[in-house]
């Protein structure tokens, strides 16, 4: 199975009668998720799509994300999801870019593609999900006609499956384009090293339009585990969930569970079944481990869209030591783990060659799941496609047992006084303190230090610029405390990661005045 249709194909071959996927109060079994995929992609025939063809789709969780995904893979389109939130600047430079024939947009979504209109100049069709969408065609009524039969077009596994554009957090959004080998190998290294079983049942939470969620889901597929979907996360809705379904493995990003403490409920809901929790910081751990009926283990690791979703693992294994021998083993839970199976991961200086043990380098990363490139951006993709690595952009550290830290991003090495220094040894140091609510640190342009250290500090009390820097004197070396305390009420954000160049521009204004 090479192929990302292959992997449901299988499924509805060995466990047709077993339920595959269930959102809300819909239930479908393997062969019925199979031929919904397989109607999709007979009815994208009929509206005359084409192997290469993009088709953007705006959807929350539901069948039909998994339908219209699936059923495009199968006849070679490649899918470009975008978040059903998306604004219409965001939606017209996507299509634009990838100049999309086809768009597919549930009801809420319709409204904006409905007003660029004539705008998007490439599309030629727009197909709409749900009541009162007023689109070109409508997604239930084509699908009922379309025919269930496996379609005929030949796809390879080195065909691209699906662009996820970045967030632009450092510049203009690019498109990642990964093939179907790059999701069929990356879910087989994650199996490897974290076997899923034939019982399993996972709670998806994350939205599948964000990238990750759909990482999971191939997993899942290619495995044949039972899949139970949140529509939209409400933490309420997903404790019930987990009483209800016994799931086994819960995957969600942290900020949703941190959501889920407060709650009257969260105390006893019973997460008993559960195993593996995927996605924890320590404040997770603590608070998951509150419940007494939480025994689960913990699994973390790193990821990026061009690295082709996880390509390190914190494993329940280091979670094990870190939690029952926190003196010898505490520094595994500041880890990224270890390097995946199938994957090579070196920090290497700026001539390519690894650094040596211990010290701080680029995270370079080579593998099957790696990403073919950003769509029509050459220079782009050969600024981080060099001698058979992947360079992220991100400084991390390998220690003497393989171990990976990351200390950060390479644009956002701070240089003072001739030595480098790294917002991320700093930051958790600031948000330790019972005061601070976030941290961001910058370094700014200074005329005797060459760059200065500045902590920009969302505050959740009263607390002075003074009282942090002296938080910081036992826990920083000199040369790593900042010089400097800024208070904000909040920080630039794009796509739920804080825009560090935007407070350097601001503050770089505000030191030269």
């Amino acid at each position: 199975m090479e192929t990302i249709g292959e992997t449901l194909a299988h499924q509805a071959r060995v466990q047709p009668n077993r339920e595959a996927l269930k959102v809300a109060d819909r239930s479908l079994t393997w062969r019925e998720l199979d031929q919904g995929a397989n109607r999709v992609a007979n009815m994208m025939l009929a509206l005359g799509a084409k192997h290469g063809d993009r088709v953007m789709m705006m959807l929350g969780n539901s069948v039909e994300f998994v339908e219209i995904y699936y059923g495009l893979a199968k006849i070679g389109c490649i899918s470009a999801p975008v978040m059903p939130r998306s604004v219409a600047g965001e939606v017209q430079f996507i299509c634009d870019n990838l100049r999309a024939r086809f768009i597919i947009a549930e009801t809420d979504s319709a409204p904006i593609v409905r007003g660029l209109g004539a705008k998007l100049k490439s599309v030629d069709t727009t197909v709409g999900i749900g009541a009162g969408h007023n689109l070109a065609h409508d997604f239930d009524a084509l699908r009922t006609k379309a025919s269930p039969a496996e379609p005929t077009i030949p796809v390879g596994p080195d065909d691209v499956l699906t662009t996820k554009f970045t967030s632009g957090t450092t510049g203009t959004p690019k498109g990642c384009l990964r093939s179907h080998r790059n999701f069929v190998m990356a879910a087989s290294a994650l199996m490897m090293e974290i076997p899923l079983f034939d019982d399993d049942c996972a709670i998806l939470a994350n939205p599948l339009a964000a990238g990750m969620a759909v990482s999971q889901l191939t997993m899942l597929v290619l495995k044949g585990a039972r899949i139970v979907m949140e529509e939209r996360f409400e933490p309420a809705e997903y404790l019930e969930l987990v009483n209800l379904e016994k799931p086994t493995l819960l995957y969600m990003m942290d900020t949703m569970m941190r959501r889920c403490f407060p709650l009257p409920q969260f105390a006893t809901t019973d997460f008993s079944s559960v195993r593996l929790y995927h996605g924890a910081g320590r404040d997770i751990i603590e608070g998951l481990r509150a419940n007494p009926s939480f025994r689960a283990g913990f699994s973390f690791g790193y990821a990026s869209s061009e690295a082709g979703g996880l390509v390190t693992f914190r494993l329940p294994v280091h979670y094990k030591l870190a939690l029952e021998q926190p003196e010898k083993y505490g520094y595994l839970l500041d880890s990224a783990g270890v390097e995946a199976p199938l994957t090579r991961i070196e920090c290497l200086d700026d001539d390519l060659n690894p650094v040596p043990q211990g010290e701080v380098g680029e995270l370079a990363v080579s593998g099957p799941s790696v990403f073919r490139g950003y769509w029509e951006r050459p220079e782009e993709t050969e600024k981080v496609l060099r001698n058979g690595w992947l360079l992220t952009g991100d400084l991390a550290m390998k220690d003497k047992d393989g171990v990976i830290f990351i200390k950060g991003r390479k644009r956002e090495m701070i240089k003072t006084g001739g030595v480098n220094v790294y917002p991320a040894e700093i930051e958790p140091v600031l948000e330790a303190h019972a005061a601070v609510l976030e941290a961001a640190v910058v370094g700014i342009p200074d005329k005797e230090w060459g760059e200065k250290v500045v902590a920009c500090v969302i505050a959740k009390a009263k607390v002075s610029e003074t009282e942090l820097i002296d938080f910081c004197r036992d826990k920083l070396a000199a040369y790593k405390r900042p010089k400097q305390i800024v208070f904000m009420d909040a920080f630039p954000m794009r796509a739920g990661k804080v825009v560090k160049r935007e407070l350097i521009e601001m503050l770089s204004k505000t030191n030269a005045h």
